[in-house]
């Protein structure tokens, strides 16, 4: 089955799922946004990847 993370640049799909939740949390720590994941198949949501960055 195949994943798709939709950021503001754009779709970019993956085969595996933990390429695209990888790809999600780097994208959401780059941008301080949720990054959303679906099915390529289906279009139903996967997960939702929501990352902060830690200040010290």
């Amino acid at each position: 089955m195949s994943y798709n993370v939709v950021t503001r640049q754009g779709v970019r799909t993956f085969e595996d799922i933990d390429d695209a939740g990888d790809y999600a949390q780097a994208m959401s720590l780059r941008t301080g946004e949720p990054v959303k994941v679906f099915h390529a198949n289906t279009g139903l949501a996967a997960f939702t990847v929501k990352t902060k960055k830690e200040t010290k």
